[in-house]
């Protein structure tokens, strides 16, 4: 009964494969999976060269860029430092250890001459006085007052010491320096003409750091005839601009 069954199997398969349509199989491809061609690589562009070396010059200037601007930020923070360093010496400069003086006028050819701090006005004879009531340059808000003959004494420093004052313009520099070598600069700022007996310009005014420089003129608006009388007295008034240490 067995070997009649497997008979009867082996007839029907055979009888299958004789009805299948073996070409067109063939012609519909060969079966998915088992030996179909490798699907196509998608085609890959080369790298643009000159768009790779046109990124990298860019980084590079905006690397540059930064650090031009981290440099203009440090040289601006040294300027900043160095001007509050500068305000703060000018609003408030160290007292020297002498109360000595001396004066540069360079639009009159005077440097360095010595003015000495005194109450005798006979020290002119000698050369330009700062009048002792007055403040000093490193004092805030003086009116430093310095006073010197037009013709003065031969053979000493008042010799025609302040003789050219009247030339001096809006904007000429007036040097004083003090013992710890402090240079204090002025520019003109105005002229005043006073009688002799005048002493309110010798007063300091409110918010000023100044100086004020006086000589004799014969008489007002007369500013070359030398003398006898000397009515007038002629003033240079500047305002201070730095403090140099």
């Amino acid at each position: 009964m067995v070997l009649l069954a497997s008979m009867m199997v082996l007839i029907f398969g055979g009888m299958t494969l004789l009805r299948l349509d073996l070409p067109a199989m063939a012609e519909e491809g060969p079966f998915v999976g088992v030996d179909a061609p490798e699907t196509a690589e998608t085609a890959v562009a080369a790298p643009d060269q000159e768009a790779i070396k046109a990124a990298r010059e860019k980084r590079a200037e905006e690397r540059r860029e930064e650090r031009r601007a981290e440099a203009r930020a440090a040289r601006e923070k040294k300027a900043e430092e160095r001007a509050a360093r500068e305000r703060a010496i000018a609003e408030n400069p160290p007292d020297p250890p002498t109360n000595d003086l001396w004066m540069s006028i360079p639009a009159l050819g005077l440097y360095d001459n010595y003015v000495t701090d005194t109450t005798d006005y006979s020290a002119m004879d000698y050369g330009a006085i700062k009048v002792a009531e007055s403040g000093f340059p490193w004092q805030p808000h003086a009116n430093t007052y310095i006073a010197a003959h037009r013709l003065g004494w031969p053979g000493t420093v008042s010799d025609h010491q302040f003789y050219n004052l009247p030339l001096l313009a809006v904007g000429d520099v007036i040097y004083l320096g003090d013992a710890d070598g402090t240079t204090y600069t002025y520019k003109v700022t105005g002229f005043k003409e006073v009688a002799a007996n005048d002493t309110s310009v010798t007063a300091p005014e409110a918010g000023r750091d100044m100086l004020s420089l006086q000589t004799c003129i014969e008489n007002y608006g007369d500013y070359w005839t030398m003398g006898p009388n000397w009515y007038v007295r002629y003033i240079v008034q500047a305002d201070r601009v730095s403090v140099d240490l």
